[in-house]
């Protein structure tokens, strides 16, 4: 690990030293534009327990207008072209849906995008060749300091630590999947160290030797800091820590797609704080509090509405509508942001008839669920609530599939409804699961705001139930598809 700390700055000095003096150009482009060559990284699952996140961004940057902005390249090829005021201009790229890789990019700059054997971005300049090398400096540096192919620090925030303080049970119980994804914490931090002392030896040599500017420089300690209070997520039981990210919350880091994941370790480690205030033994974070308390601070404005936009989202997942009407509320005065309230009354239906549960399937036509009864009247209903994102609902769609074939031709309708979705998600999952060719799924157009969901206390997901030949609601909790009593069931309706 040494001599790969020596190699490096010297291997750069040797590539780079021929061309130190700084390029002048009087008309410099204010743009940058970003060439993808092939770039489209494959789903990520970690070999053991198949650990895997959300889909991420495949890029992000901050538009002219301040805004945090996502781009999914074409699969084959894409260009885009991005404003670029200042000297660099900042985008990040994730890596196997599990890490965010920023990169400073020069005004006037024309990148090459592309991807290693294990997906990893690969930069390459097409007008100032020198910075490939800075470009790619995280790409060098992370080698050998990897575990699953994921930077020790992903690892020290995320489930490696809980499978690594429980590796005894699982060995004695022979879990297989604990056991392959299992790293020792102790090798987690020293692979972590080892890569953080090479990063700052590294930095500080490009900086000595005057291949980066200030601003470059800072921006790399910065995303240093950044690894190192992911790192701390996992294992920090201090409930203040917190109060040491405060001081970095200011609107002038707002142009940079990095101050975004900065303020969601921010808001890790103050829920912590606000679940130890309300002695919550759930894993869940009570969203309203942490906003009522964020809206106290006196934070700048751009952050304090970033922060706060954050809560609406997740009360908007996790509360009912009236939550969510109160807080958008608060929202509004503190910020002055109407475009957000327009945009929550529309995604979850706020202004709809709360009576009626409202219906959209795959061809755009909407009905409500009455009309579906009373359509179905005289057979038996088999309700999935399910979602794109969620990971049980997805592999109970195989057996449905199987338990479809095996009632057809009965008095039995399989009903699919997405619950508490994103049309754009569904509809991808509805290719993905071949329920496109099926009459009776549908997405709920007023997930949060109707009494029949709050009625069968409909939070938790996947959830079936089952009406009966008259339109009775006779099992609010009905086996699942994979369940052996699922057929015993529907047949005593049948």
């Amino acid at each position: 690990m040494k001599f790969s700390r020596i190699v490096l700055p010297i291997f750069l000095c040797i590539h780079i030293s021929c061309q130190r003096n700084e390029y002048k150009e009087t008309d410099i482009n204010k743009e940058i534009v970003l060439c993808f060559n092939h770039y489209n990284p494959k789903p990520y699952k970690t070999p053991g327990l198949g650990f895997f996140h959300i889909d991420m961004p495949k890029i992000s940057y901050i538009n002219d207008l301040g805004n945090f902005v996502s781009h999914t390249p074409k699969i084959d090829f894409d260009t885009l072209v991005l404003s670029c005021p200042k000297e660099y201009k900042e985008i990040a790229l994730s890596y196997l849906n599990f890490e965010y890789i920023y990169y400073s990019i020069k005004q006037g700059d024309t990148i090459i995008i592309s991807m290693d054997s294990l997906d990893y971005p690969l930069l390459k300049s097409k007008h100032y060749p020198k910075y490939n090398h800075i470009y790619n400096i995280n790409h060098k540096l992370r080698k050998g300091r990897t575990h699953s192919g994921l930077e020790a620090k992903t690892c020290l925030g995320s489930d490696w630590v809980w499978i690594a303080q429980n590796i005894d049970f699982a060995q004695a119980q022979n879990i297989e999947g604990w056991i392959k994804d299992y790293c020792p914490l102790d090798s987690l931090h020293n692979m972590f160290n080892d890569y953080r002392k090479a990063y700052i030896d590294t930095v500080n040599f490009l900086k000595q030797q005057r291949f980066i500017t200030n601003e470059i420089y800072n921006r790399c300690n910065y995303l240093l800091q950044l690894k190192v209070h992911e790192s701390q997520r996992m294992l920090n039981k201090d409930s203040t820590y917190y109060h040491k990210m405060e001081q970095e919350i200011l609107d002038e880091y707002t142009c940079y797609p990095s101050y975004y994941e900065f303020l969601d370790y921010y808001l890790w480690f103050f829920n912590y704080h606000v679940k130890g205030i309300i002695e919550s033994q759930s894993s869940y974070y009570d969203w309203r509090q942490t906003f009522d308390e964020l809206s106290a601070k006196p934070f700048q404005p751009k952050s304090m509405q970033i922060l706060l936009q954050r809560c609406i989202n997740e009360i908007g997942e996790n509360f009912s509508a009236e939550d969510l009407n109160t807080y958008l509320n608060k929202y509004v005065k503190i910020t002055g942001d109407s475009i957000l309230y327009s945009k929550f009354v529309e995604q979850y239906n706020l202004s709809a008839d709360a009576n009626q549960l409202l219906l959209k399937d795959i061809q755009g036509n909407i009905i409500n669920f009455q009309q579906l009864l009373k359509k179905h009247k005289g057979k038996v209903i088999y309700i999935d609530f399910w979602a794109s994102w969620c990971v049980p609902c997805r592999k109970e769609m195989e057996p449905a599939s199987e338990l479809r074939k095996q009632y057809e031709g009965k008095d039995a309708v399989f009903v699919y409804l997405a619950y508490n979705d994103t049309e754009n998600s569904w509809e991808k999952a509805v290719q993905e699961e071949k329920l496109s060719t099926i009459a009776t799924n549908y997405f709920i157009l007023n997930s949060k705001n109707c009494k029949m969901l709050e009625d069968i206390n409909l939070r938790l997901i996947p959830r079936y139930i089952i009406i009966d030949k008259n339109g009775k609601l006779v099992e609010m909790n009905a086996p699942r598809p994979s369940d052996k009593r699922i057929k015993a069931t529907l047949n005593k309706y049948l």
